[in-house]
């Protein structure tokens, strides 16, 4: 459908202003543009050729670039003055374009012209982009007319890679190496002897050496070193819970982003590393081994949050039954109520016959400024009292965790990545795993 132009309208001022002196010479103008009009819509001739380029994956947080290139297609008058288009893109619904809108003038004068703009995404996944409308100027400057240019382009969006790259630029990558080069007592699976030395007070009995005791007449123990090559299982709870947002990303995004800094942090030690998520069914698994955090970021973000309640039996009985040797389980998760914990505590304790099992739970900062809010009104004394509710039942439910004997960490997000990796290694160097 022609749309109208600044010409166009130009010439319909000067038809209004005949009718002042002429209504039947002003209607034959009217006549006449209209005509012309049309004609000028029908000369855009075929559409130009649209191409778009977008960059394959982001990270989540990184802005990215997308061009749009025209070429106008050689036929007719068309071709030969070149095209004036305006062009609009479909971005996907999750996705916030940072410039101006996209639909502006672009000269084409015969050969090919670009439109560049930048964009966000605001949540992890893939992105698909629609197609590209685009608005030909005719000939004669009078009409417009709209085509749409059928295209398909994906963006996949990780999570948490722009965290891993900037630990990595502010060093913390040499430093942890090197703080892991260390010989540490190790009790447990997969020991190995480096020497002996003589007792001191808190030391572990078990680690007393007897044959050399009695040789040398004083207490003397066997020291170890930690093994180099252990198994780290990072298992992500992809349940209603998990798709809450604090701030501007799901908790699940929260928990990916700590969940990636510790799987490079134990690639850095030499341990081998498993992502496992879960829903009301398995919705990823990667058996522990020498990963990538390109790929281990790849699999996250295919992980959708799912509006339904965790299966912990089924996640952990399968979870159990594929992984062959002890590992190091580090769960991400948030429960609000006794009942779900009382299914989750069973698992982990059942999980903590073989393996060490850390429990991390996400708490929303938000929900406990509301329940410290002032109350102003009926409205905001309900709020507060739900919060307080919400966080009483929590507090409860994790409190039941500990005592069966499962650890456990209740932070906020901005608290996750330094003390998990802080517990992850007090646990390497205490040789837990």
């Amino acid at each position: 459908m022609p749309l109208p132009s600044r010409a166009l309208l130009l010439l319909l001022a000067a038809a209004a202003a005949l009718f002042l002196v002429s209504p039947d010479l002003a209607l034959a103008a009217d006549a006449l543009i209209l005509a012309l009009a049309l004609v000028d819509a029908r000369w855009t001739g075929p559409p130009p050729d649209v191409g778009r380029r977008v960059p394959a994956q982001l990270s989540l947080g990184e802005r990215g670039t997308a061009h749009i290139r025209v070429r106008p297609r050689p036929t007719g008058a068309v071709g030969r003055r070149g095209l004036r288009v305006r062009i609009t893109d479909d971005l996907p619904a999750a996705v916030d374009r940072l410039d101006d809108d996209v639909a502006e003038a672009i000269a084409a004068t015969g050969s090919e012209a670009e439109r560049v703009y930048r964009f966000r995404p605001r949540s992890r996944g893939v992105h698909a982009w629609g197609d590209v409308h685009v608005r030909i100027l005719g000939p004669l400057g009078l009409a417009w007319r709209q085509r749409r240019i059928p295209l398909r382009d994906e963006v996949l969006v990780l999570p948490g890679l722009v965290e891993v790259r900037r630990r990595r630029l502010l060093g913390l990558r040499e430093r942890l190496r090197r703080a892991g080069l260390r010989n540490v007592r190790q009790r447990g699976e997969g020991r190995s002897f480096e020497s002996l030395r003589e007792y001191v007070r808190g030391d572990d009995p078990r680690t007393i050496d007897w044959k050399a005791t009695a040789h040398r007449g004083g207490l003397i123990v066997r020291e170890y070193e930690a093994e180099r090559s252990q198994s780290v299982v990072l298992a992500l709870d992809a349940g209603r819970m998990m798709g809450e947002r604090i701030g501007d990303r799901e908790r699940l995004d929260h928990a990916m982003t700590s969940a990636l800094l510790l799987a490079d942090v134990a690639a850095m030690h030499g341990d081998r590393v498993g992502f496992f998520a879960f829903a009301d069914e398995i919705l990823s698994f990667l058996p522990p081994r020498r990963l990538t955090m390109d790929r281990l970021a790849d699999a996250m973000a295919r992980v959708p949050t799912r509006n339904v309640e965790p299966n912990y039996p089924l996640a952990f009985n399968t979870l159990r039954r594929r992984l062959g040797r002890r590992a190091l389980i580090v769960v991400f998760t948030d429960i609000i109520d006794t009942a779900a914990s009382h299914a989750l505590i069973a698992q982990l304790s059942r999980s903590a016959q073989r393996h060490l099992v850390l429990a991390v739970a996400l708490r929303n900062p938000e929900l406990e400024e509301w329940a410290a809010g002032p109350v102003a009104g009926e409205a905001d004394a309900y709020r507060r009292a739900a919060a307080e509710e919400m966080l009483e039942t929590r507090a409860v439910a994790l409190a039941r965790m500990r005592r069966a004997g499962v650890r456990v960490l209740d932070l906020v997000p901005s608290q996750v990545v330094t003390e998990v990796i802080n517990r992850y290694l007090e646990i390497k160097y205490r040789g837990g795993i």
